[in-house]
């Protein structure tokens, strides 16, 4: 009986449950209420690479805010600031590597093989690094290729074959993590007006 009782308690609580006629994707009334996903992957790749960021620097803003969602959000921060780096990458691989004989790379979620083909990308391109910022942001980027060489060890706990992924780090600063990255997408930025610069003055 304390079972049901425990049940029904739950049952009288705020808690959604599933119901007929529940559909995750539709529409709202108000245009301006929905999200616009872009149909030109060009756009789309943009949108999604400032959107994994944005995501977890408001993550991280919730987290510092809240102790208690801390343990939890750290997950889905590292992932997306992990994916927003990836991204950035192939971006910048795609968009203009082509020009100097570097194909995109689309295979491959090894941060250190984008981030080698990227740096190859700027030596062909003749760049020169006056702030000696290249070796910084190589460090982050080889940092996070070495706690998760394969985009798998902050989606999951174990991998394909089930054994346990190793804890890299067991006591991370979130707020620190978001100004490094913001550093970090502040040079992809700036990279990009140059080598747009560069190919049209």
């Amino acid at each position: 009986m304390a079972k049901r009782k425990s049940f029904e308690k739950i049952l009288n609580t705020e808690f959604r449950w599933p119901k007929i006629g529940d559909l995750p994707f539709v529409m709202a009334a108000d245009p301006l209420s929905n999200a616009s996903i872009a149909n030109d992957s060009s756009a789309r790749l943009l949108a999604m690479t400032d959107g994994y960021r944005r995501a977890a620097d408001l993550l991280v803003k919730q987290a510092e805010s809240n102790d208690a969602d801390r343990d939890f959000l750290v997950y889905p921060i590292i992932f997306n600031y992990r994916h927003f780096l990836e991204l950035s990458l192939k971006y910048l691989l795609a968009t203009h590597g082509p020009r100097v004989g570097i194909e995109p790379n689309w295979k491959t979620h090894d941060l250190l093989v984008l981030w080698e083909e990227f740096y190859d990308m700027l030596q062909r391109f003749g760049t020169n690094d006056p702030d000696e910022v290249d070796p910084i942001v190589a460090s982050t980027v080889l940092e996070f290729a070495k706690i998760d060489p394969g985009s798998y060890s902050h989606r999951y706990p174990v991998d394909c074959f089930g054994k346990p992924l190793p804890v890299t780090h067991a006591d991370l600063h979130l707020a620190t993590l978001a100004d490094v990255i913001n550093g970090v997408s502040g040079y992809f930025s700036g990279t990009d007006g140059f080598l747009s610069d560069l190919v049209n003055p």
